[in-house]
């Protein structure tokens, strides 16, 4: 796992997804302030990197989940990841939005959910975790079995493990 994580680090700062600001730092999703930011969208424009992190997040959920038969995205950035894994598994494929949209069908999840489905949640980064949160939340209450989480950088911050671990 370590040698996986590795991997995909030098090719985050290869195409240079991790930038580092000292002054004026990034504001991010949750509103924290920081001097790092990691902008996973730009492995899209990468085709042997986004390959190689769908590779190896399918096999992370392979080795570490059992009788997954659904993939689920977080909205936005998720989603393409989630959509490259479950071609290569041959799984359906949802995606989880933040909350529920405010016209149409209204739908958080979308996509099509099976009470007692069993999914794995494809988030691209978690810093503290609540996206990935919202989205397992979301789901369970559609009556599918969250078994985990995967995404492909985390900021390590001591608040994400704290959440996640609830």
């Amino acid at each position: 796992m370590k040698e996986i994580a590795k991997e995909i680090a030098k090719d985050l700062l290869k195409i240079k997804a991790v930038e580092l600001k000292e002054e004026n730092h990034f504001t991010w999703a949750s509103g924290i302030k920081s001097p790092v930011y990691c902008d996973n969208r730009l492995t899209l424009s990468y085709p042997q990197i986004r390959e190689k992190i769908a590779e190896k997040l399918t096999e992370i959920i392979k080795e570490k989940f059992e009788n997954i038969n659904l993939i689920a995205g977080v909205a936005t950035a998720g989603i393409p990841h989630a959509t490259l894994v479950s071609y290569k598994m041959n799984l359906p494929l949802v995606y989880v939005r933040d909350k529920k949209k405010n016209h149409g069908k209204t739908n958080q999840i979308e996509g099509k959910v099976i009470r007692g489905q069993k999914a794995v949640v494809i988030e691209d980064l978690i810093s503290t975790g609540m996206s990935s949160i919202n989205a397992v939340k979301a789901l369970q209450q559609a009556g599918i079995e969250v078994a985990g989480v995967v995404a492909i950088y985390s900021y390590n911050i001591k608040k994400a493990k704290e959440n996640l671990k609830k």
